[in-house]
């Protein structure tokens, strides 16, 4: 024997129409709690950001106030330096000032004066002297006889010609004649270059050369023979002018061939 279904009844579409409103009343009850929780976590992150920003802007304005305050302090700070150096200033030029009107500073200024007056006038007596007893060498080497000047002219040219002969060896090693080369009035390249030239030669021993400077560092270094003859100056009372420089040129290297053994060459070539 069936049972037949038993066909639903009202009640119980009744029972899950309210089922189906409590689940959706719940779910909006939990959508609500979470939009509130949002929102809130929102509200704190919004003060959050607006707190650190107003700390920040805080932070500037202090900064900016210290700063301010600090440069003003260095300002008034130098405004006083600069107040007292003035003070300073005006003080050491009042007392400056009393000290030049004082009368005891007259009087020092003055005993200076006249302690140091005698040394100037001995200066000065000197320079005078000096060129009055240059005019008259001068003079004496063109008006008096030779046998009195040629002493004199030796004495004032020691010094000079002392420096003139920087090797003592007269006798050169070699068998070629002696010869000189003239090396004076050249620049520097010109001189190096004919410096280098006579090293390189069969026999530099037997070349002399002659220098107008006093700078011997790359003879010797060459290990050349070399003569110094000193250029003209108008402000040296050695010559009187160019023309007796010349002729001491022309009677020191008469000296020099007499002294190499080379006059016999040159008489013969003259007479050739």
């Amino acid at each position: 024997m069936s049972v037949p279904p038993i066909a639903p009844g009202p009640s119980d579409a009744q029972a899950r129409k309210v089922e189906n409103l409590t689940t959706a009343v719940r779910r909006l009850e939990r959508e609500k709690r979470a939009l509130q929780e949002w929102t809130s976590t929102l509200e704190r992150t919004v003060v959050a950001h607006e707190r650190v920003g107003r700390d920040r802007e805080a932070e500037r304005v202090a900064e900016r106030d210290a700063h301010e305050a600090e440069r003003v302090a260095e300002r008034t700070a130098h405004a006083a330096e600069v107040r007292v150096r003035s003070q300073e200033m005006a003080a050491v030029e009042r007392r400056l000032n009393r000290t030049l009107q004082s009368q005891s500073f007259r009087l020092g200024h003055l005993l200076v004066r006249i302690a140091v007056s005698p040394v100037k006038a001995l200066r000065w007596i000197g320079r005078r002297a000096r060129r009055v007893a240059v005019r008259i060498y001068r003079i004496g080497q063109r008006r008096l006889p030779g046998r009195v000047v040629e002493p004199v002219q030796q004495a004032a040219t020691r010094g000079q010609m002392a420096t003139a002969r920087r090797h003592e060896v007269l006798d050169l090693p070699g068998d070629r004649p002696v010869s000189f080369v003239d090396c004076r009035g050249l620049d520097d390249g010109a001189r190096d270059a004919t410096w280098a030239r006579i090293a390189a030669s069969d026999q530099p021993d037997r070349t002399v050369v002659l220098v107008d400077s006093p700078d011997f560092t790359g003879l010797r270094a060459l290990g050349l023979s070399f003569e110094y003859l000193p250029p003209y100056r108008p402000d040296q009372p050695w010559w009187t002018d160019e023309a007796d420089h010349a002729r001491w040129v022309d009677e020191r290297m008469a000296a020099m061939r007499l002294g190499y053994g080379v006059e016999d060459e040159d008489e013969d070539e003259d007479a050739t």
